[in-house]
């Protein structure tokens, strides 16, 4: 996701946050040539001097805009490595990020040591790239919901078709931690789609193939790690234990929040090899130049040249004109340039590492700051704004209206997100509507994100006003069905139905909070008001003499849902989600109380009208509120918030 997908500042941040599909500042334009472009540019190590003016610049600027505390940067050139810190890894204590000396929490470039791992088994005949991992893993066993196995393959381009997951992955203390084994089994999340077909950025399948790792080799996916990655590329200032080992811990740099000045606790992950590493920036440099020069350095082998270009090469994608997955990589090519990287979020770090093969140039940056989210695109930016410049191009004119602008207008979501659970509503924010504007131009809002415009190069095929992303359009049957974006090739966003839309969502939660209001307030008021004038409109013997009770106290509590989870999401969304379930449990009581009132209010109704009982206004106020009630079992039921499902 990027500032043009859908926002990030919402209950997700921080808790499915070991992902990183976040990095899409680096990619667009994938289907220029791959070279040409920047045949002639010097790398930019050329110029050392020049280099570390650059990226003080920058940093310097960009620490203080974003309120980041403190920065790590590796910009590898063939053999030469250029390393230095920015900042504080210490606020209080004011201790300076040192390249060479700072950890820092790399969250999801953790991943490319796992698929490094797993390419290391395949090199021993271990396993098979389209190995059945179901059938390999002893530990684990995957629902059979499709034919088609889980392969090796699927999991390395995020394609086995699993919902998303939050439970598990992330854990608010050491005490939490369990065996990654145990975490795969309790917190497995649901196949909802075959493998293959569709990218859907996936935590728990790369912890699957940690897993694997470990159970080939025998050992502890950190101990495989530790002797056949880091040992052999001498990256002693790197590690996924959790805590740190005490003889770094004193050079692990605190993680702080959006003013980058508060200080956040350590950030436990609980399928490690989804994202629990921590790393200097100059061991980072060192990973990054075995993959850029055939997979040893200084001595140190971890893969075959053979191997390297097997993960580096193109193996999945949503449309052969935009950017795909590799394996565990995945493609940001920008600017006539190919680039595969991977980057990483924590909710207090974030992170990336690009390559350019072709160049022999890499990248890591991380940000020890909430704020390092929109530094790290705008430091993208300006890195390849620098040294990889894009060759002059006139943004194109309109010609008319897009190619089936009515048929692709509408709204999109994610499908990063959880499906079966009452995790669920977290992929509420994850949206894109799409329309034409008066110019022709195809305009997409995230819901609270930026908009964006984009005109048409090819049939369905758009590219940004103005900026480096693409953006391209599936058809099925005639019908539009999903929406991919150039810099984020690892999702697909699904076309929603009218009903499916969040503004069509929202309005009927706040149209029946406010038909609720005037029953929970206006009833005890009519009934106080007909007590004092002593008249009674209902048999005494009559169902209907309890009809507002029952209406009234569901009004009440679907209110009081409303009121305590905007409550909880507000106060602590990371312990609501993940810590004991038990708050959750409770929670979802009360709307499965409201839904047995809700039902009992549309039987009542139907009496009254069968009875005529009441006046017609009282009758149609009291079915107004029976509907509200409907709707907003209907709302919640849609988001698994009924009851606790898990």
């Amino acid at each position: 996701m990027t500032r043009r997908g859908p926002t990030r500042r919402s209950v997700l941040a921080g808790i499915g946050a070991v992902s990183a599909a976040a990095v899409a500042p680096a990619v667009a334009d994938s289907s220029q040539p791959a070279t040409d472009a920047s045949a002639t540019q010097e790398g930019p190590l050329a110029d050392r001097e020049e280099l570390e003016a650059f990226l003080d610049g920058v940093m310097d600027s960009h620490l203080e805009d974003h309120d980041v505390a403190g920065a790590t940067v590796a910009i590898v050139d063939g053999d030469e490595t250029f390393a230095k810190g920015y900042g504080y890894a210490d606020v209080d204590a004011e201790t300076p990020v040192d390249a060479e000396e700072t950890l820092f929490r790399i969250g999801s470039v953790s991943k490319l040591f796992t698929w490094t791992a797993a390419m290391q088994a395949v090199e021993r005949g271990d396993v098979a790239i389209d190995e059945d991992v179901d059938a390999a893993l002893e530990a684990v066993d995957l629902p059979e919901t499709y034919d088609d196995p889980i392969r090796l393959d699927h999991l390395a381009t995020h394609t086995p078709g699993f919902e998303e997951r939050l439970r598990g992955t992330f854990v608010q203390n050491e005490v939490d931690l369990e065996p990654l084994e145990a975490v795969l089994r309790t917190e497995m999340p649901a196949r909802v789609r075959p493998p293959g077909e569709f990218a859907a950025y996936s935590n728990y399948g790369s912890a699957l193939a940690g897993q694997l790792v470990a159970e080939t080799a025998g050992s502890s996916f950190e101990a495989v790690v530790e002797e056949r990655i880091l040992e052999p590329l001498s990256m002693e200032r790197s590690t996924f234990a959790q805590p740190v080992p005490d003889d770094l811990a004193g050079s692990l740099s605190k993680g702080y929040g959006a003013d980058g000045t508060s200080e956040g606790e350590f950030e436990y992950v609980g399928i490690p090899p989804a994202g629990a590493m921590s790393a200097t920036a100059t061991d980072m440099a060192t990973f990054a130049r075995a993959f850029l020069q055939d997979g040893a350095v200084d001595g140190g082998r971890i893969l075959e040249a053979e191997t390297v270009a097997e993960m580096h090469r193109r193996r999945f994608g949503h449309d052969e004109r935009l950017n795909g997955i590799a394996f565990g990589f995945y493609e940001m090519s920008r600017n006539g340039v190919r680039v595969v990287g991977h980057g990483g979020d924590t909710e207090l770090f974030h992170s990336l590492l690009f390559l350019l093969p072709e160049r022999d140039v890499g990248v890591f940056v991380s940000y020890n700051s909430v704020g390092g989210i929109d530094a790290r695109e705008a430091f993208v930016d300006a890195f390849f704004e620098r040294y990889f410049p894009e060759s002059a191009s006139e943004t194109p004119t309109p010609d008319g209206s897009p190619e089936r602008a009515d048929a692709i207008a509408g709204t999109y979501r994610s499908n990063r997100i959880p499906y079966t659970t009452s995790e669920k509503f977290v992929g509420f924010p994850s949206t894109i509507s799409v329309s034409v504007d008066d110019e022709g131009r195809l305009v997409t809002e995230p819901l609270g994100g930026e908009t964006t415009r984009w005109v048409e190069v090819e049939p369905l095929l758009f590219e940004e006003v103005d900026g480096p992303d693409r953006l391209a359009f599936r058809e099925e049957d005639g019908e539009i069905t999903h929406l991919f974006l150039d810099s984020t090739p690892v999702t697909a966003f699904e076309r929603l139905s009218r009903r499916e839309r969040p503004l069509v969502q929202l309005g009927l939660l706040g149209i029946s909070a406010l038909v609720f209001l005037t029953a929970a307030v206006g009833w005890p008021l009519a009934a106080g008001w007909r007590r004092y004038r002593g008249t009674a409109t209902v048999d005494g013997n009559s169902p209907l003499r309890y009809a507002r009770w029952v209406a009234g106290a569901t009004s009440v509590t679907f209110l009081a849902f409303v009121g305590a989870f905007a409550a909880l999401l507000a106060s602590d969304p990371t312990s609501f989600l993940l810590g004991d379930p038990l708050a959750f449990r409770l929670l979802l009581a009360v709307p499965l109380l409201g839904a047995i009132g809700a039902t009992l209010t549309v039987g009542l109704t139907a009496w009254a009208w069968y009875e005529r009982q009441w006046g017609p206004l009282v009758r149609l106020h009291y079915t107004v509120v029976a509907l509200a009630g409907v709707a907003f079992c209907w709302v919640l039921a849609y988001w698994n918030l009924l009851w606790y499902q898990m």
